[in-house]
């Protein structure tokens, strides 16, 4: 058992760099390199925390099958908790296959396989209500978790003192009655909502981070972070106080892959030290910085040492 449990969706990616546009019907693309890693919030986050030193839990959903197994080694192999790991017989483990650009950015093609059978039955509560945070990541494409599901997970573990976060996948296409029957039922259970800048604007059809965080908290949500890319991340507390924390310069972004979830794993490793939330964001942002210089959700991330050491010789931007 430790201080973290991850809940959320799984996956094995395949990543195609480079990629920047898609052949016809019938036609062909070359690209550089492919790469099989293991994807999916909730994994992301927490290999990275197993990368950086600091213990953690996954409970994901996988298919009986091969891929399934490549998910549980991997997590295995970075000493993150394996307990709570759901084996289902009869559905695919979930598999994306990443296109990165030449600037870094990417898209994806992603079939839910056992995340979108992933349910509250599924969940051992034991290791959630042991915990000092509880996780959910990967809100919109876990379509029997999301919504009520989450929301009663997540009550479950504010009853049991365990403070609570919850990150969505930005999904473009998604209906704005999806994204608040989705959202709407945890905020009121959340002590930390961290949406990156485009899934705030979805859900709240605001633009201001200001405005969305004050939108977010007026529907319940205790502490808003909402991810702004290269600005770094925008901090609302309970309270009203406003902070933009800000990013760390990096000489080249090779894949923004996992970022989102490694800037989380960051956030969380800070929030375990006891750090507010502006310094845990600040080190959610350095722990980012480092995913974005090599290929893959987590390839680039190293001991919470080393990236601290990071943050004491790295500029921030302006």
């Amino acid at each position: 058992m430790s201080d973290i449990v991850n809940v959320g969706i799984c996956c094995v990616d395949a990543i195609g760099q480079t990629i920047d546009d898609y052949p016809p019907p019938g036609g062909l693309r070359l690209f550089d390199q492919l790469a099989l890693t293991t994807g999916g919030n909730a994994v992301n986050c927490s290999i990275a925390l197993g990368k950086m030193g600091v213990a953690c839990d996954a409970i994901v959903k996988i298919g009986d099958d091969n891929l399934g197994e490549f998910v549980v080694s991997e997590l295995s192999k970075y000493n993150v908790g394996i307990e709570g790991v759901v084996r289902a017989k009869g559905i695919h483990t979930p598999f994306s296959f990443a296109c990165v650009f030449s600037g870094g950015q990417r898209s994806f093609f992603h079939t839910q396989g056992a995340n979108g059978t992933l349910s509250y039955g599924d969940i051992n509560l034991s290791i959630v209500k042991r915990a000092k945070f509880c996780f959910v990541t990967g809100t919109m494409v876990m379509k029997t978790f999301d919504g009520q599901h989450s929301a009663r997970l997540l009550a479950d573990a504010q009853k049991a003192g365990v403070k609570t976060l919850l990150d969505t996948v930005y999904v473009d296409n998604a209906s704005l009655q999806l994204w608040h029957d989705n959202i709407f039922p945890c905020l009121p259970v959340l002590d930390y909502f961290i949406p990156s800048r485009p899934e705030a604007q979805k859900i709240t059809g605001l633009q201001s981070p200001s405005d969305m965080a004050r939108f977010l908290q007026d529907k319940g949500c205790q502490n808003v972070v909402i991810k702004m890319d290269e600005l770094g991340a925008f901090c609302r507390d309970r309270s009203g106080h406003e902070v933009m924390v800000p990013a760390y310069q990096v000489d080249r972004v090779v894949d923004t892959t996992g970022a989102g979830d490694t800037w989380s794993a960051g956030f969380l490793a800070g929030l375990c030290e006891g750090l507010g939330m502006a310094e845990a964001a600040l080190l959610g942002n350095a722990t980012a910085a480092h995913c974005i210089q090599a290929a893959g959700a987590s390839t680039g991330i190293v001991s919470l040492e080393r990236i601290k050491e990071f943050q004491g010789r790295q500029c921030r931007r302006s």
